[in-house]
């Protein structure tokens, strides 16, 4: 007989130290421990481990999880070993011996569960062990990796359905944090789950603010603002090169910032010091390329800035939902700029794929852009994206707090589509400005003599390299990227057209200036909230005990070598600083407080608190 929810909800309470499931995790649970397939978008920081962790440990033999990172599996292997459960990972940083024992521990059935990367796991050595144990059932971590129509294709994703040919009988479940409904196709296609039930939780994440704004001379200098103007406070600021990175994260260093850089060009041993440096600081800022990122789960990422703009909307939820997993407020602020547009689409022509599958990449970044500067709530914009048709403005990004106007630009427009057009697509925007404002140095007598030298004279030359960006993003100019020295020249010449005569007005959004601080989410932070935002609901003599139990968990986590927040939460913290539990009775009925942590740190939380009360 089959193990039921009230057995899982029983898992989750005394392992876990959770009262209650969350969202959409209940009915995926059922589907599972039935032995049925499952198909669970859940958005960034939903749970969805929980929906293969649970079951594996209700289900008889191992539990296979796919995951695409090192970093990923090491980190939900430790977190489970502090819970008491047996896992383990075999990945390429394990030398031969420690996989071995790996192999001989899931043959005895000695392991809950066991974590491979898909190149491992379908090489026919560990196909063939594999098929000699019991699988309780296989997960497939990350599943948009496995769809060309995704932010994040992995071509060796593709081999995993074969898994449901090499093991019938044993449920699978392909879990995600974002898929559209052409990537959820796709993924039930390839990996062979076509009568799967699909479960689809919102794309609502309430505790996100976001903002977005064009970038402007030196984004540099602006980002630097918006990092300092958060002291105290731990982000990830995502950079769109390995160089760009490097020099962010000097510029931030250079002003007091803790910050480091973190990418695929830096040695293994830098990348494993550097993540253990940002998962145990407070205040930590790590400037990194997505080569960062996928599976962190630090919870208190109170900030993402993206320096450079992200592929798609699907990396951009993805990446902005690595703040505020804790559920306190957190902040999603982009950067972005026509020639971020451009080198985005030029990349993808670049790429070798099907042309109706660069069609859609294109289709991508163009919709990733219209949001960003589109007049709409953002978070509305992302979750219609993603097939919620009901979904309603969040009140708090900048769009809600500051609707924009719009201004007419039309004729502006003309003059500027005429300069490009009289300048023969030669030149880069810089040019096309000092053209229209009649400043060109050197002026040869033929540009002096066209009828649009200096007809600019109304708007700034910041105010025309914003109406260019516009332009760009409407598709009626368009940039090359002429070896790292772009020229623009006229698009679609129908379009054009119809702006001449008229028959197609331009507005622009005239949004409030931002000033050099940080915009309403940004003021700096007195000493006391810095300890972070759990601990808002804190008074008194409870935020002394909150501060007693954090130094212990840093002293604990320093002695093992892991994250503070793998010992426990803030959140757990705060409950334990708000009950002052006398005993072992009283701790366990604190939510994430399980039988395994009870018994590992149970006797020192108790201490702790009991000094406090001395």
């Amino acid at each position: 007989m089959p193990a039921s929810l009230d057995d899982a909800r029983e898992i989750l309470r005394h392992t876990f130290g959770h009262a209650d499931f969350r969202g959409l995790q209940a009915p995926v649970i059922a589907e599972v421990l039935a032995g049925r397939n499952a198909l669970a978008v859940l958005p960034t920081g939903g749970g969805k481990s929980v929906c293969y962790q649970v079951p594996a440990l209700l289900r008889p033999g191992v539990a296979l999880v796919v995951s695409p990172l090192i970093a990923l599996m090491s980190d939900q292997v430790e977190a489970l070993r502090q819970l008491g459960v047996s896992a383990a990972r075999m990945d390429s940083g394990l030398a031969p011996e420690e996989r071995e024992t790996t192999w001989r521990r899931l043959a005895a059935g000695r392991l809950d569960l066991v974590y491979l990367s898909p190149e491992g796991l379908m090489q026919p050595y560990a196909l063939e062990r594999l098929s000699a144990a019991s699988l309780a059932l296989i997960a497939v971590d990350e599943a948009h990796c496995v769809s060309q129509w995704g932010h994040d294709f992995r071509p060796e994703y593709r081999a995993l359905g074969r898994l449901a040919e090499i093991f019938p009988g044993v449920p699978r479940i392909a879990v995600t944090a974002t898929a559209d409904a052409r990537t959820r196709a796709d993924i039930r296609e390839e990996l062979r789950l076509q009568g799967a039930a699909e479960f689809v939780a919102s794309f609502a994440r309430p505790e996100l603010a976001l903002s977005a704004e064009r970038k402007r001379a030196r984004p540099q200098d602006r980002v630097t603002a918006l990092v300092k103007a958060r002291a105290g406070r731990s982000g990830i600021v995502y950079s769109g090169s390995r160089d760009g990175a490097e020099k962010l994260a000097e510029r931030l260093a250079g002003e007091g910032v803790a910050a480091r850089a973190y990418h695929a060009g830096l040695d293994k041993g830098v990348r494993h010091d550097r993540l253990g440096w940002f998962l145990a600081e407070d205040g930590a800022v790590m400037v990194a390329t997505i080569a960062f990122g996928m599976g962190i789960d630090k919870p208190d990422v109170r900030f993402v800035i993206h320096a450079d703009p992200p592929a798609a909307i699907e990396a951009y939820w993805q990446e902005l939902g690595r703040a505020g997993r804790d559920g306190a407020s957190a902040e999603g602020i982009t950067l972005y700029g026509a020639g971020d547009m451009s080198w985005a689409l030029e990349r993808i022509r670049r790429r070798e794929m099907a042309p109706e599958a660069a069609q859609v990449q294109m289709r991508k970044v163009r919709q990733l852009y219209a949001m960003l500067e589109g007049p709409t709530c953002r978070a509305a914009a992302v979750r219609r994206y993603f097939g919620e048709t009901d979904a309603e403005a969040c009140g708090q990004c900048d769009r809600c707090l500051n609707p924009p106007s719009g201004v007419e630009v039309t004729q502006a427009a003309q003059k500027a589509l005429s300069a490009v057009h009289r300048l023969g697509g030669r030149f880069g925007r810089g040019r096309i400005v000092e053209h229209l404002l009649g400043k060109t140095k050197g002026v040869s007598e033929s540009e002096a003599a066209m009828s649009t030298f200096g007809v600019g004279r109304e708007f700034s030359p910041a105010g025309w390299r914003d109406l260019i960006d516009q332009l760009l993003f409407e598709g009626l100019l368009v940039e090359q990227p002429n070896d790292g020295r772009p020229l623009i020249t006229l698009a679609d010449p129908e379009a054009v057209r119809a702006v001449y005569r008229g028959e197609r007005r331009l507005t622009v959004l005239q949004a409030p200036e931002t000033p050099d601080a940080a915009p309403r989410p940004g003021r700096p932070r007195r000493r006391d909230e810095r300890r972070g935002e759990a601990s808002a609901e804190l008074v008194g003599g409870e935020l002394d005990l909150f501060d007693a139990l954090r130094a212990w968990r840093r002293g604990e986590a320093a002695r093992q070598g892991l994250p503070p927040y793998v010992i426990f939460h803030d959140q757990t913290l705060v409950d334990i600083a708000k009950a002052r539990p006398r005993t072992r009775a009283d701790l366990s009925a604190i939510n994430g407080v399980g039988q395994g942590k009870l018994d590992r740190y149970g006797e020192a939380v108790l201490e702790t608190v009991a000094q406090l009360q001395r």
